[in-house]
Formats: structure tokens, C-alpha cells, sequence
């Protein structure tokens, strides 16, 4: 890649000099020639369209990343009634049993409770609010935390492995 931004810059410059020894009608071409070179340094330079104030890490599905797998924590939570209706639909293993139930250790009860309830039980966060009577976003400021510490956590895990 920089071989071809190099190939850019040299043709970029020769453009540049022969801008200069052209008639005023050529020099329209050539702006346009070198307005068209400089948007391609541009975007291979910095790696995203030009004009663009975020990159692709800064998209909003990143941003709503889940740190465990809906499915998994669905299992999970049905794992934890003693259902046995539900328990040959529910099985999980003991290891992503044991690793979610570490992850949850650093929530508060209130936090696990709640979680629990929307990851788990795939209760909306008004249906949560009004079981617990608290406000919605109240609900929604807890599951952002409960998933923050859970992902610091998991950091700290893989850090230490």
C-alpha cells in the first residue's frame, strides 16, 4: 500500500508541474485531474472515505455488542429452574455454565436480577420496570452497567490466561 501512495504522490507532483506550464483552459482538466488524486491519497491514507469524522470502529453495532451470546443466556437462565419440562431443551455445558455464573459475580444482586431478566428472560425493559417498580431508564442504566462490568471482566480474564 504505501508503494502505491508513493506512485500517487510522484504522479500528484507531475501533475502539479505540468498545471503550471498549461493554458487557462487545460488547467480546468488538470484541477480536476489533481482534486481526483488528492481524494484517493486521502482515502488510502487514512484508511476511510474522505470527509468521514468516524472509521468503521466507531459504528454503532459494535457499540451494541452483546458480551454474551442471547442464546447462551437464555440456556443459562433456564438452566437455573429446576423445569424438567425445560431441561432436556435447555442444556448447557458446565464450562459456559461456570463462566457465565464467574462473569455475573461482579454484578450487584439488583444488577444480576435485572440482567438476568432482559438477557435471560428477554423481558422488554418496561416490563422490567414495572415488575420491579423502578423507572425504565433506570432499567436501561443498569443493563448497561451490568454488560460494562461483565466486559471489563472477561478483560481481565483473557489478560490473565
Amino acid at each position: 500500500m504505501k508503494d502505491l501512495i508513493d506512485e500517487y504522490k510522484f504522479a500528484l507532483k507531475q501533475l502539479k508541474h505540468q498545471k503550471e506550464q498549461c493554458s487557462l483552459e487545460e488547467r480546468n482538466i488538470y484541477s480536476g485531474m489533481q482534486s481526483d488524486l488528492e481524494y484517493a491519497l486521502e482515502w488510502m491514507q487514512k484508511c476511510r472515505m474522505p470527509g468521514n469524522r468516524r472509521g468503521v470502529e466507531r459504528l454503532a453495532a459494535y457499540q451494541r455488542e452483546k458480551p454474551f451470546d442471547p442464546i447462551l443466556m437464555q440456556k443459562y437462565t433456564r438452566s437455573l429452574t429446576d423445569d424438567d419440562e425445560k431441561a432436556n431443551e435447555n442444556i448447557i455445558t458446565s464450562w459456559d455454565k461456570e463462566r457465565i455464573s464467574h462473569a455475573l459475580s461482579s454484578l450487584t444482586n439488583k444488577e444480576r436480577e435485572v440482567y438476568l431478566m432482559k438477557r435471560g428472560e428477554m423481558l422488554s425493559f418496561s416490563d422490567i420496570a414495572s415488575l420491579l417498580g423502578l423507572s425504565k431508564s433506570t432499567v436501561q442504566k443498569m443493563v448497561e452497567r451490568a454488560e460494562n462490568k461483565i466486559k471489563i471482566n472477561k478483560e481481565i480474564i483473557i489478560k490473565a490466561i
